[in-house]
């Protein structure tokens, strides 16, 4: 098709966001968010929940080794012997996890005339583990760095199951804990991030900066800065107090299902902080016991090199680290050199265990109690917790807590996050005349997000770059009451250099931490310099006029005269809404608007064209393409486009649009993306 080139007219220019690049300690999993089930929270009345159970099923996990420092397999319910807070327990529930070897070492496929063994047996019902991996650049050297890095890659490589979720931690002076990688089990990514951090201690260990610049804090920075602001100066451990912001992530662990384990590399933090009277004892004793609490195993692995470095440090063993390991249940080893031994030994840890159940009264107090376990039989060494700490209300939480809370819904899946239901997002470029941008933009059903989350709300976006740290962070208070429309298309707009992002969005109950969740992933294209530039189209369907609400990063609705999503994509909004979700199986037409930038070449005819594809096939599908309408403003020319298909089965489809200089020759090409749900699907 063609038609004659575009009349200019004038378009307000759009207001660039600033780029904020914050870099904030990223939760591990939703933090103490008191309830009896994931998913049951959401359909019980709120809070009230939280005091109608009586009594709650404790469970404690354990390693145990032999005389000769092997797993011990055969123990039986009636071996072990539990107190808490010194009472005796009785334990009701026992479990037994056996894993023979890794699948990486299990080379020939199992025959299936051949039975399996009873281990193998037992570790096909293996729930997946989780590791995370602690790399500290601060108390540390180049060449123990180095090495705990090879470490790392040597027990993914060999020990770690496709099914295990991986996260990859840092501490450095400037950025304090810092997240790299989220739990996932892309392991290959893992390994990618690992292999690009640097050598150098004392530095941030990805070229990051926490928060430094000129410009005024916005969204999520201004809040990490408030919360870490005060934990400075403290223990000796650089600018930052390791030990306060390593508690306030232990917390988050907690109500992670399934088994965690943290493996930490560092030369140590001195004896000192093991003994009364020091002035870091206390902050070690409160990181202590919150990783205890939140049962998961510290395994710590010293970096420090060669022998003369620890005669010279009178560590034998470092002390620090052997009690942070006994006291949560996990193993220190005293040097990294044996990387192999040391890998095979946390794989038995943590593929070889008991959890041990018994019933307590539930209380949300946040009270800490004293676990200990043994086993009757004679020399049996057991490592497990030392305590845990009660519940508290979600309403009850500290700010850091609920915002480990908050960046744990965002940052995880939903197999690893307690979350009320999924929302549709999608990102998509445009231009202005600062150069890229990116509209995020969620489709919210006002009914379920009142039933699964509840009316008193937040609504947070969070967009993270490529190592994690997030660029831009959005939020505002929205009471869903006060809308009577069923659908809102909530959007906002984020300036983002070339590079590949992770959108978010989240909507938490401010009373209860009820959660949705909404994800995308984008690719950003550099722009073309002089070349004519064309934008990736925003889909749209028929449908009735939609309500609109716009977050802005300094957390303020915008009203009418402020950013319009149709001043970015102008079209007909009375007839048509923007395809966020997948499209209904048995639709056969689609629209998209079209944004085009031809610089030099922007008069004459123009012809646009499209063809559709099944994802990862060449099998074209017919399609038809019409021009429904055309603009100008300013640099820009904008493209009103309908397509009619057949009927599409279920799946991924890949829309390319192609536009035609007539008189040049001159062709830019781009592409959507959408999705057919089956019937029924949401």
């Amino acid at each position: 098709m063609s038609r004659p080139g575009p009349h200019g007219d004038s378009l307000r220019p759009l207001t660039a966001l600033l780029i904020v690049t914050i870099f904030t300690l990223a939760a591990s999993g939703a933090a103490g968010t008191p309830r009896a089930s994931a998913r049951g929270a959401g359909q019980a009345s709120k809070s009230s929940l939280q005091h109608e159970v009586t009594v709650t099923l404790k469970l404690i996990q354990v390693f145990v080794t032999d005389a000769k420092g092997k797993p011990a397999l055969d123990l039986e319910k009636s071996d072990f012997v539990l107190t808490d807070n010194g009472k005796p327990q009785t334990i009701t529930d026992f479990e037994r996890h056996v894993l023979t070897a890794p699948a990486a070492e299990r080379a020939e496929p199992a025959r299936p005339d051949v039975p399996a063994p009873p281990s193998a047996q037992a570790a096909a019902q293996l729930v997946p583990r989780r590791f995370f991996f602690i790399v500290d650049y601060v108390r540390n050297e180049l060449e123990g760095v180095m090495k705990a890095r090879n470490a790392v890659l040597e027990f993914m490589e060999t020990k770690v199951q496709p099914r295990d979720e991986v996260a990859l931690y840092t501490l450095s002076s400037l950025s304090g804990l810092t997240l790299h990688e989220y739990l996932t089990t892309d392991h290959d990514k893992v390994r990618r991030t690992l292999k690009r951090l640097r050598d150098v201690p004392g530095i941030t260990p990805l070229g990051d900066e926490s928060g430094v610049g000129d410009h005024e804090p916005m969204g999520m920075e201004a809040l990490n800065a408030d919360i870490f602001g005060r934990h400075g100066g403290h223990a000796g451990t650089g600018s930052r107090d390791h030990f306060a912001e390593i508690a306030e992530w232990a917390k988050s662990l907690r109500a992670i299902a399934g088994q965690k384990n943290i493996i930490l590399f560092t030369r140590g933090f001195g004896g000192a902080v093991t003994r009364p009277g020091d002035a870091a004892h206390n902050l070690f004793q409160t990181m202590v016991r919150e990783l205890a609490s939140a049962n998961a195993p510290v395994f710590t692995v010293n970096t420090t090199t060669g022998v003369k470095d620890k005669v010279a440090q009178g560590v034998f063993p470092e002390l620090s680290l052997d009690y942070l390991s006994t006291a949560t249940g996990g193993k220190y080893f005293p040097d990294v050199n044996y990387s192999t031994r040391i890998t095979t030994d946390i794989q038995d840890a943590t593929a070889n265990y008991y959890v041990l159940g018994y019933s307590i009264p539930a209380a949300w107090d946040g009270k800490y109690h004293d676990v200990k376990v043994d086993v009757v039989k004679p020399r049996y060494k057991v490592y497990a917790q030392r305590g845990y700490f009660n519940p508290v209300p979600f309403g009850k939480l500290s700010p850091i807590e609920k915002h480990l809370h908050l960046l744990g819904l965002a940052l995880g899946d939903a197999a690893s996050t307690v979350r009320e239901m999924d929302f549709p997002m999608i990102a998509v470029p445009f231009a202005t005349g600062q150069g890229s941008d990116v509209l995020l933009l969620s489709e919210l059903s006002v009914p379920s997000i009142r039933e699964s989350v509840g009316d008193h709300t937040e609504f947070v976006s969070l967009t993270l770059n490529e190592n994690s740290a997030i660029v831009d962070g959005k939020r505002t208070e929205i009471d869903w009451k006060d809308f009577k429309a069923e659908t809102i298309y909530q959007y906002g707009v984020v300036h983002l250099a070339p590079g590949r992002y992770d959108c978010r969005a989240v909507v938490r109950n401010l009373d209860d931490g009820r959660a949705a969740v909404g994800s995308c992933v984008i690719d950003v294209a550099p722009m073309a310099a002089e070349a004519p530039a064309i934008y990736p189209p925003l889909l749209l369907v028929p449908g009735p006029e939609a309500r609109y609400l716009s977050v802005t990063s300094a957390g303020q609705v915008k009203g009418p005269e402020g950013l319009s999503i149709t001043g970015i994509f102008p079209f007909p909004a009375k007839t048509y809404v923007p395809l966020v979700g997948p499209l209904e199986e048995g639709a056969t037409s689609l629209c998209a608007d079209l944004i085009c930038i031809w610089k030099g070449e922007r008069g004459g005819e123009k012809d646009l064209s499209a063809r559709l594809f099944p994802e990862g096939s060449e099998e074209e599908v017919p399609i038809t393409t019409e021009l429904l309408a055309a603009s100008s403003r300013d640099d820009k020319d904008y493209y009103l486009l309908s397509f009619e298909f057949p009927a599409l089965p279920p799946g991924r489809y890949r829309l390319e649009i192609k536009a035609e200089d007539t008189a040049t020759g001159s062709t830019v090409r781009t592409e959507g993306r959408f999705t057919v749900s089956g019937r029924g699907s949401s």
